[in-house]
């Protein structure tokens, strides 16, 4: 089965005149995301991800490369590509004269969907929306948060089998920014619908995403999960391990334990490099101290944050950090 959205050598060129250089702002993009996946495009402002999307969904035609959406060309086919996508940006431009309703409507008929069906469709989009007591008003009477709202609900009306989406949850609430959060994992798994997300909400993206794309210059420079990511850039995870007495002989013991890089003795606690996952390494180094007669008072994680991961790489030039999806 075809990939949800393939890129490869993805280049847009905007051309410049006569006193401006021109810019290479998607610069041999190749991207890979399989259906059902919810994948994040980070990067700093101006790093080619609005034109990255725009290029995917046909608003935009590439210089050089190809790509495809549901297994359909974004060059020879991009009628198709517009018809299975969905497409939400940060700052909607509303019809504002129209209901909340009406405004569904006509974007359901839009996209050709059933007249049977469009009633159904756009009252569940505006219940998921929490928008239902809102659906008779105008929207030029709605708060930013209430347009971002109806802007994702005129995204997915139409059940598109992928969805763009640029910062979903800007300007809502605690609780709003939740339930999109919600119903967006809700379509991946049941729905098996396929989001790209542009955003700058970090937190955002760990949590909801299961893969990350780091793009700066144009050019992706990573690919992986979060947790991935941050064992190739920063050499895996740091496992403390608090004793009533640490001695040098159980330093050196876990040091000796599968799993581990290596390990520094530091007052009564022991710092472990670890270069498996926790879940593999953890009940070995347990038994093994406890065996050995240590008292252990606690194990506790030292992780990198995400934006340590994000700022190393967008500063980064190396080459070495360029990957691959």
């Amino acid at each position: 089965m075809s990939a949800a959205i393939e890129a490869h050598g993805i280049t847009r060129i905007y051309r410049g005149s006569r006193k401006r250089a021109e810019v290479r702002a998607v610069d041999r993009v190749d991207l890979r995301i399989e259906q059902g996946e919810v994948v994040a495009l980070l990067g700093p402002n101006g790093a080619g991800k609005t034109t990255m999307v725009r290029v995917l969904a046909c608003l935009l035609r590439p210089t050089d490369g190809a790509a495809s959406v549901c297994g359909y060309g974004i060059r020879e086919q991009p009628d198709t590509v517009r018809a299975v996508c969905g497409l939400s940006t940060e700052t909607p431009g509303l019809y504002e004269q129209l209901t909340a309703a009406q405004y569904l409507t006509f974007f359901a008929r839009m996209y050709l969907v059933p007249e049977r069906e469009i009633a159904p469709r756009v009252d569940d989009q505006l219940r998921s929306a929490g928008l239902w007591d809102r659906r008779a008003d105008r929207l030029g009477t709605f708060s930013k948060g209430m347009r971002q709202k109806i802007n994702i609900a005129r995204a997915l009306v139409h059940r598109p089998r992928v969805v763009f989406l640029d910062e979903p949850t800007s300007g809502l609430d605690v609780e709003a920014a939740r339930s999109i959060r919600e119903h967006i994992q809700e379509l991946s798994q049941d729905a098996d619908t396929t989001f790209l997300i542009c955003t700058h909400n970090l937190s955002e993206a760990e949590r909801l995403c299961g893969r990350i794309a780091v793009m700066n210059r144009g050019r992706i420079v990573a690919t992986g999960s979060p947790q991935e990511l941050k064992d190739r850039v920063f050499g895996g995870r740091a496992l403390r391990i608090r004793l009533r007495q640490a001695l040098p002989q159980h330093r050196d013991l876990v040091a000796s334990l599968p799993g581990v890089e290596q390990a520094e003795l530091e007052n009564s606690q022991i710092l472990a490099r670890l270069s498996a996952a926790e879940e593999e390494v953890n009940p070995g180094i347990v038994r093994a101290l406890v065996a050995a007669g240590a008292d252990i008072i606690s194990l506790s994680t030292e992780g990198r944050s995400l934006e340590d991961l994000y700022l190393r790489l967008v500063h980064s030039d190396s080459e070495e950090l360029e990957q691959s999806p």
